[in-house]
């Protein structure tokens, strides 16, 4: 139902992972990918990590794979044989924590909520935008992704930054942002003149977004009035027809 509810708000697919705990679940969201969901039953935690290539640990990348190959590890399983103690010995610190991942353990609490500190969109383009002028024409669909997007935000943070990243056909990414209260569609196109001249070569990928502060964490936070005619609208829809009203403006 989750699943169904962002694709059809947000127009992406998301892939789910239910287990025990955390670790595990994280493990059974790449479990299906793309668009998918497995599911880790308590009574098979046991045979199911045993047999989990040690690369899936958290925190265990080519060099610590590495050495576990040496030492003849390549399963959970086989990180098992080993007792804490020699763990620490060749892992230092990290060899508690492998002590208890190997097991299926994971103790951290699961927290609900949490600060956001942005919200953004981007498109990666099958066929790289060419030029300047084919990017800003991209524009007005992405403030209309953002808006969707900024719809569930409530009324606890306020816009502090916006933001746009592009990434050029040679992947080298360049960011640009300027403080802001809003979501203003000139800005945006300002900042993708801008960020576009660092690399003036074909576009691979385009995204707009902005920065967020809690409100209760700044003293100082204000809104600006809206005119009288127009406070009438849901504030989503007012986002939306101001993006697409100051984009046809003339410049």
């Amino acid at each position: 139902e989750i699943r169904a509810r962002i694709a059809n708000q947000v127009r992406i697919t998301v892939s789910a992972g239910i287990a025990p705990n955390k670790f595990l679940a994280k493990i059974a969201s790449d479990w299906n990918k793309p668009n998918g969901q497995f599911v880790i039953e308590p009574d098979v935690v046991e045979s199911f990590v045993c047999e989990l290539p040690v690369r899936k640990l958290f925190g265990v990348g080519k060099v610590t794979a590495g050495r576990m190959e040496k030492l003849g590890i390549s399963t959970c399983g086989d990180l098992r044989k080993l007792e804490r103690e020699q763990l620490s010995r060749d892992f230092g610190s990290f060899g508690k924590r492998l002590f208890e991942l190997c097991r299926g353990i994971d103790n951290r609490p699961v927290q609900p909520t949490r600060i956001r500190k942005s919200v953004s969109v981007e498109n990666t383009f099958a066929t790289d935008l060419p030029d300047l002028e084919a990017c800003l024409a991209e524009l007005a669909g992405l403030g209309e992704q953002l808006t969707n997007r900024m719809r569930n935000l409530d009324n606890k943070y306020r816009i502090s930054k916006q933001v746009v990243k592009i990434k050029f056909h040679d992947f080298v990414s360049t960011t640009v942002e300027t403080l802001s209260n809003d979501t203003d569609p000139m800005t945006y196109r300002e900042l993708i003149e801008e960020g576009y001249q660092r690399g003036q070569r074909p576009v691979r990928l385009l995204g707009i977004g902005v920065r967020l502060i809690p409100v209760a964490a700044d003293k100082s936070a204000s809104t600006l009035p809206l005119k009288e005619d127009l406070t009438a609208q849901p504030k989503e829809e007012l986002q939306l027809a101001l993006f697409r009203d100051h984009l046809h403006e003339p410049l």
